[in-house]
């Protein structure tokens, strides 16, 4: 039906994340270049970095991340 193809997984140096359409907090830290997860948590309360709730967990969206930093990028431009 969707094929038998292995999902991408984007490697961050030593660490690797795997591809998905929500990344619990630790995994956005990685994927934002190693930041620590009290970072993110930060960006998140700053209304920087979009995030939902899946019952108790916060997650982000990979959209919402890649707005994220092409809004950071655009600032620091600026």
């Amino acid at each position: 039906m969707f094929g038998n193809a292995e999902p991408q997984i984007p490697e961050n140096g030593d660490a690797q994340v795997p591809f998905r359409l929500l990344y619990p907090l630790d995994e956005v830290a990685v994927l934002l270049g190693g930041i620590t997860e009290r970072q993110v948590h930060r960006y998140i309360a700053e209304k920087r970095l979009k995030s939902t709730k899946l019952g108790r967990r916060r997650l982000v969206h990979r959209d919402w991340i890649a707005e994220f930093i092409e809004h950071e990028a655009t600032v620091d431009a600026a």
